[in-house]
């Protein structure tokens, strides 16, 4: 009796115990999940932030502040989250199967609108390169056609040693598909018209290939034309002569720079350029089939597109009697733009014969110089950083 009496007594004591004992516990809980949780919350919003990451060494200290740049433009701009990770192996698993994990883990798209994200994924031991696309993005990009850019683009400049370009160019080619698809542009009616069917162009996603493995022989496009078509592929004494030709050497998808449709000075410049076959198609898709205005002066003309925003213009010499394209020119007086509402613009300040001559057919708009009976329609961008005023 009496030591049951002594048990009721101590059982208020005990529970107390308990108690304290479950706060000090819940207390300490607390503490590990705010200290750790604040940590994971640090590294989820440095990977939400981030678009490179490189535990391989492949991108250069000086080129990786430039891609996170690109990137981060794009993403507000098109709302096209890319990531790039780079490792030194993945052991047993396979690249498909590291992609999907990582697209899952790094959340790449879903902070946006309908996963609209790309994980460029590069195994250093295996040489391979996996594209893994987002739900949102699948239309846009399908299996075919990111297997095509891994063998005919991205392949080319891991044999070269010089990826950094070869990507930065590939994002070029993708970043212009949404563009086109926000402006509501099909992406090849003039090529199919001609007979010729780039099969890459239609098609589920994702796709990964070996690139860089077999660096022996010609590593970039370069290609030679017959004599009988050389004589065919020549400077007119019209601009439109020497544009169609120039839109049939393209269509011959043969990179020969030396025929007799640009200026001297732009034989150095397109024989030092690393063409690749996915390359060429994109320069292929940009003019053909538009609709475009001539607007000469003297020995000097401008080409410019009337039916798509994003479609460069073009620069004419008369030499000889002969319409001639000059490349340089071109790369002086236009400039390409990313992360605002037009994707080009004339450089006025390059104070070259071109500028000079055409800046009565320029306007300002917003800071962009563009010709003003061409087609300026904006795209509808996320955020506009490039704005001006």
């Amino acid at each position: 009796m009496l030591r049951e009496e002594m048990d009721i007594k101590t059982k208020p004591k005990k529970i107390m115990s308990i108690i304290r004992l479950s706060f000090l516990f819940i207390i300490f809980l607390a503490v590990i999940y705010y200290a750790f949780g604040e940590k994971i919350n640090k590294r989820l919003g440095n990977i939400a932030q981030s678009h490179v990451f490189d535990r391989a060494g492949i991108i250069s200290s000086s080129d990786l502040p430039k891609f996170e740049w690109l990137l981060d433009l794009i993403e507000k701009e098109s709302d096209l989250d890319i990531k790039f990770l780079f490792l030194k192996t993945i052991g047993t698993a396979t690249i498909e199967e590291v992609a999907v994990e990582k697209m899952d883990e790094y959340g790449i798209g879903r902070h946006g609108r309908e996963e609209r994200g790309v994980l460029f994924l590069y195994v250093m031991d295996k040489k391979k390169l996996r594209i893994e696309v987002g739900y949102g993005l699948e239309t846009y990009f399908p299996d075919i056609f990111v297997g095509y850019l891994i063998r005919n683009q991205a392949d080319a400049f891991f044999k070269a040693s010089n990826p950094n370009l070869g990507l930065r160019l590939l994002i070029r080619i993708l970043h212009h598909r949404i563009r086109e698809a926000v402006l509501n542009k099909d992406y090849d009616p003039s090529i199919l018209e001609r007979g010729i069917r780039l099969s890459h162009l239609s098609g589920g996603a994702g796709a990964a290939a070996e690139v860089g493995a077999n660096n022996q022989g010609q590593i970039f496009k370069r290609d030679q034309y017959d004599e009988e078509r050389k004589e065919r592929l020549v400077a007119t004494d019209t601009v439109v002569g020497t544009f169609d030709n120039y839109i049939d050497w393209l269509y011959g998808r043969k990179f020969d720079p030396n025929v007799d449709l640009f200026t001297k000075d732009s034989f150095s410049v397109l024989n030092r350029f690393p063409m690749t076959p996915a390359y060429f198609d994109y320069i292929l898709m940009l003019y053909a089939g538009k609709q475009y205005k001539i607007v000469k002066h003297g020995d000097l003309a401008i080409l410019y597109f009337t039916d798509d925003p994003l479609a460069s213009p073009l620069f004419f010499n008369r030499t000889e009697g002969k319409w001639r394209l000059n490349i340089t020119a071109e790369i002086r007086n236009s400039r390409n733009h990313v992360g605002g509402v037009y994707s080009w613009s004339y450089n006025p300040d390059s104070r070259d014969e071109f500028a000079r001559t055409f800046k009565n057919i320029l306007v300002n708009i917003r800071g962009y110089y563009r010709f003003q009976d061409g087609d300026n329609r904006k795209l509808p961008v996320k955020v506009d950083v490039q704005k001006k005023s």
